[in-house]
Order: structure tokens, then C-alpha cells, then sequence
């Protein structure tokens, strides 16, 4: 993994605790209202009387505890008996990199602790298993309106995805759904060298890569400027990739890498259709003109030509600004802006990020299933409306009990209008929560100095510029399975790795577009057929 991508990747760990707004019935400067009425007098964040929940942990690298914690006592765990009235105790703890294979067996041998986190192929597994307690009715009565707000911003779908035959059966995640659109970023200083208005179809983009590359933008007198980045690893990512094609194949209606139903409402793997055709076509035809990196397939730091300023534009997610704090530092002219490809019909087409990709599950039979529910509701308080306590955590141990993101579908968004609002006078600055009274300060050096300091530049960028574009009309195709079927268990490995090469064969132009026909007859008859079928019938559970 590169820098760049290895920045990115804390940055989207980051962003992800500081997308939310608030929560619970939030108003508009993300404080939160009190609970609807409790006729039962529920404690939703605290059990009457102490009760012991075991879990287990993955511990990453380089953990540091303080003196006299333990993975099991600590800082953390001490806020969560102290707020709930729940003990956790660690059945165990494994390496990031040895905890799943100790978990699957752990559950092969129905060794569950009473709560933990896992994935959707394993929840699903789980639950057609019988492990897993039904949540349906401590849900109903222990669920914060914090909580019940952030599953109602995706439209009840995370629900649904946690329900196995008409029962709630975990406490699902909610992605923030600002990832799903690949938006263009270019250098807005380079278009008007060249004197070109900002690309919004294809033909558009091709006329601005010929001027990047042949008009000298950076003005140096040399001919050592590129068109479009592109990555060595994937042609299009199913989440928020940076320097992939994924604009210009969801300009074709094509979403590759995802479960979707086509126009008939049957069941394709994205991949596999016509429309990817289509734009591996037009990717192979722009790369054979020069227009994409000719080093692409083989660069292992993309990112380095946008440090360096040897490039202008590339696809990537709403909040590319932080990724472009070391290119904005190394050159301040840089006006880096998000702009949207639209297809034959000038629309904007994208296919949404699935809904959950965790869930916290219950044990079957476990005494208190309320406490995972309970414990829900303390976490994500704490990390959106953070008490005095929780402000003295450190973050850098990471050592919550059960941890994963539950936030609004729409957070990106959500903090936009804030931030606007704000700059607007509409919202006080002290009525703000702490992360957007900085990103407003921020915003206010930034206005009197662009771009002088970076730091300062990129977040109010990010969610004024990239999350501000998510607000643009689009076409969503959603994804109807993100989980794992037992021939994709065997297969799955083997058919990536075909159509990984397949498509880079085809752009590279080893392979003409035909064989795109042979992938796909090819990718049926190892397996893709029977894994359509039982999609198809994960679906009806």
C-alpha cells in the first residue's frame, strides 16, 4: 500500500468517528434533544444492577497500555461499568491478523462470548446456525432515540440487512453512504491555463487530459505533465477508492464489484455486464490515446504524481482534500476541485455503499441480551456528544469493548449544511460540538489566507467542496448482497483474480474488448451460475 493510501486510511478512520452530527432527535447544530417519552422509566444508558458481559478483542500492533491496564481493566472499560453498569470480561485476545481464523473456530466449536463483532458472511452464518439471540424486542425497548435516528437515516435498510427470517438478530453498522460517488478532482488552476471550462462528460474529460498534457499547465516550459492517475491493483473499488476508474464505469450504468438487478429486476454481478463492456471500452480507448498514466499498471505510487504536480486530475471520494494536504503544502497554488461525470443522458449514476458491513450479535441464550443494546447506546453518545469523561479517553488505545461505526447514513452531508449555516450566521459557533467549531476556525483562516496553511484547508474543503457535490441529483443503484456464499468460499479467490486480469489485459490493450465476452462465459462456468442461484436464495431469507 502506498503513502498516500496508508494516509488515507487513518484519514478515513478518523473521519469516520467525526462524521456524525449528534444524534438521538438531533437539531441542526448536531446537540441532541432528550429521548421520546419512556412510559416503562428506562434507563437506556444504564442497567439497574450490575451485570457481566464477555467479549473478545482484537489487538492491533504496537498497543501500548498504561501502567497497571490490562486488555480486560483499563481506561475504557472503566467508563463503560461506570456509565452502564456492564462488566466486560475477555474470553481472549489475538492479533488483528490471527483474530479471525481464532474466532471462526471458536464459533465452529460454539465457543461464543456473549457479544462480539463480526462480518456479514459470518452473521448470516450464525444466524441460520441458531447461535445468535433474537434482538427484536430489547431493541424495541432499549434503543436510544439517538440510536433509533441513526438507523432511520438509512431508511430502516441497516435493520433489514441485521433481520434473518422476520427477526432482528444483531445490531447493525450504518456506512456513511459519502463514499459511494467517485468524484473527478482537478486542478482548477490548470483548467484555466488552458482555458477550459470543468469537464461533465466524457468527451469533456478527453478534451481536458489533451490540454493537461499537451498545453504545458504547470508552466515549466516541458513536456512532463499526465492526464488521468490509475492504480496498479484495481480498475474500480466497491467503496470510496482513490485513483480508480469507478467515474467513468458508473458513467456506463456498470458497477463493477457489486451484486445488483439489472433492468428486469434479476440478479447480476456487475462485472459481468454490458455496460462494464462499454467502459472498459472507452478506459482501453482513452489509454491507448495517452490520456491515462502509461505507467499506471505498473506504478506502485500513483499518488506521487499528484505530490509532485506531474498530474491534475484523478477519481476519488468526498474527502480527498485531507489526502491532498502534502501536495497543497508542497505547492499552495494548487486549487484542487471536485467535479461529477455524467452519463449520455446527463445524469449522475453511482450504486450506493452497502448499508452494514458489521454486526454486533448476542449469544444464544445469554442472560442480558439488553446489555449489548444498552452498551450501543453509551458508545456511540460518547463518541458524538462526548461527556467530560469520554473527552479524556485516549484515542490512541482503542481499547472500547465492541467497536464499530454507527452514524448517519448522511453525515458528510449533514456537517455541509452545518458548516454552511455557520459561515452564514446562522449557527453560533458555541452551538456547535467541538470537531465543527475547529473545521469553522478553519475555515475562517483559510478564507484570509487560501491554501498558506494545508492543515487548515483540507477539512472545511472536504465537506464544503467534496461533500458539498454529494448534493448534486443522482441515479442510486443499490447493492442487494454484500455477504459471502459458500461456492464464493472456493471460488470467489480464483474468479476475482480472472476478472482482475481480464480487465487490466483489456485497458493495457493485451487483450482486445472481445474477451470480455470469454470472461464472462468463462466466470459462469467456474462457478459464477451457481453462486447467481444462491445469491437468489440468501435473498428470500
Amino acid at each position: 500500500m502506498n503513502k498516500l493510501m496508508k494516509a488515507v486510511s487513518l484519514v478515513m478512520a478518523a473521519s469516520l468517528v467525526l462524521a456524525g452530527c449528534g444524534g438521538g432527535n438531533a437539531d441542526k447544530t448536531g446537540k441532541i434533544d432528550s429521548d421520546e417519552a419512556n412510559p416503562e422509566k428506562i434507563d437506556y444508558f444504564k442497567l439497574p444492577e450490575p451485570v457481566e458481559m464477555s467479549v473478545i478483542k482484537s489487538v492491533g500492533p504496537g498497543l501500548k497500555l498504561k501502567p497497571g491496564e490490562t486488555i480486560e481493566d483499563n481506561e475504557y472499560t472503566d467508563y463503560v461499568f461506570n456509565k452502564t453498569n456492564i462488566k466486560t470480561k475477555v474470553l481472549w485476545d489475538a492479533s488483528s491478523t490471527d483474530f479471525d481464523q481464532k474466532m471462526q473456530l471458536a464459533i465452529a466449536n460454539d465457543e461464543i462470548p456473549d457479544a462480539m463483532i463480526v462480518d456479514e458472511k459470518t452473521f448470516r452464518a450464525m444466524a441460520a446456525a441458531n447461535q445468535l439471540e433474537d434482538l427484536t424486542t430489547v431493541y424495541k425497548r432499549y434503543a436510544s432515540a439517538q440510536m433509533k435516528d441513526f438507523y432511520k437515516s438509512t431508511k430502516d435498510k441497516a435493520l433489514e440487512k441485521a433481520t434473518y427470517d422476520g427477526k432482528l438478530m444483531a445490531l447493525p453498522s450504518v456506512a456513511i453512504q459519502a463514499d459511494a460517488p467517485s468524484i473527478l478532482w482537478l486542478r482548477k488552476d490548470w483548467l484555466d491555463k488552458v482555458k477550459l471550462k470543468a469537464p461533465r462528460t466524457i468527451d469533456e474529460l478527453k478534451q481536458v487530459l489533451h490540454a493537461f498534457i499537451e498545453k504545458d499547465p504547470d508552466g515549466n516550459g516541458q513536456a512532463d505533465t499526465i492526464g488521468l492517475t490509475g492504480n496498479s491493483f484495481q480498475l474500480a473499488t466497491d467503496g470510496g477508492g482513490i485513483h480508480d476508474f469507478k467515474g467513468i464505469f458508473n458513467a456506463f450504468h456498470a458497477y463493477p464489484m457489486i451484486w445488483i438487478k439489472d433492468e428486469n429486476g434479476d440478479v447480476v454481478y456487475g462485472s459481468t455486464t454490458f455496460g462494464t463492456k462499454q467502459a472498459l471500452s472507452e478506459i482501453h480507448e482513452m489509454y491507448a490515446e495517452g490520456l491515462i498514466d502509461k505507467e499506471f499498471a505498473l506504478r506502485k505510487n500513483p499518488d506521487e504524481l499528484v505530490l509532485n504536480g506531474k498530474s491534475g486530475a484523478f477519481f476519488g471520494p468526498w474527502w480527498v482534500p485531507w489526502a491532498l494536504v502534502d501536495a497543497v503544502k508542497k505547492n499552495p497554488k494548487a486549487d484542487w476541485m471536485p467535479f461529477m461525470i455524467e452519463d449520455e443522458k446527463g445524469q449522475y449514476n453511482i450504486a450506493s455503499v452497502p448499508v452494514s458491513n458489521s454486526f454486533l450479535v448476542v449469544r444464544k441464550g445469554y442472560e442480558h441480551p439488553e446489555a449489548a443494546v444498552v452498551y450501543s447506546n453509551m458508545r456511540v453518545q460518547a463518541e458524538r456528544t462526548p461527556d467530560e469523561q469520554a473527552v479524556k479517553l485516549d484515542p490512541g488505545h482503542g481499547l472500547w469493548p465492541l467497536l464499530m461505526t454507527i452514524d448517519y447514513a448522511d453525515a458528510a452531508t449533514r456537517k455541509h449544511d452545518l458548516l454552511l449555516d455557520a459561515l452564514a450566521g446562522k449557527v453560533k459557533k458555541e452551538e456547535m460540538d467541538g470537531e465543527m467549531q475547529l473545521v469553522y476556525e478553519q475555515e475562517l483562516r483559510d478564507r484570509m489566507n487560501p491554501r498558506k496553511n494545508a492543515d487548515d484547508w483540507a477539512p472545511p474543503a472536504a465537506y464544503l467542496m467534496g461533500a458539498g457535490i454529494l448534493k448534486l441529483p443522482m441515479n442510486v443503484t443499490e447493492p442487494v448482497y454484500s455477504a459471502m456464499t459458500k461456492t464464493m468460499e472456493t471460488r470467489w479467490a480464483n474468479l476475482q483474480t480472472m476478472e482482475t486480469e481480464t480487465f487490466y489485459k483489456i485497458v493495457l490493450g493485451d487483450e482486445p474488448i472481445n474477451a470480455f465476452d470469454q470472461f464472462v462465459k468463462d466466470w459462469k462456468e467456474q462457478g459464477g451460475d451457481k453462486i447467481v442461484e444462491e445469491v437468489k436464495e440468501e435473498l428470500k431469507k
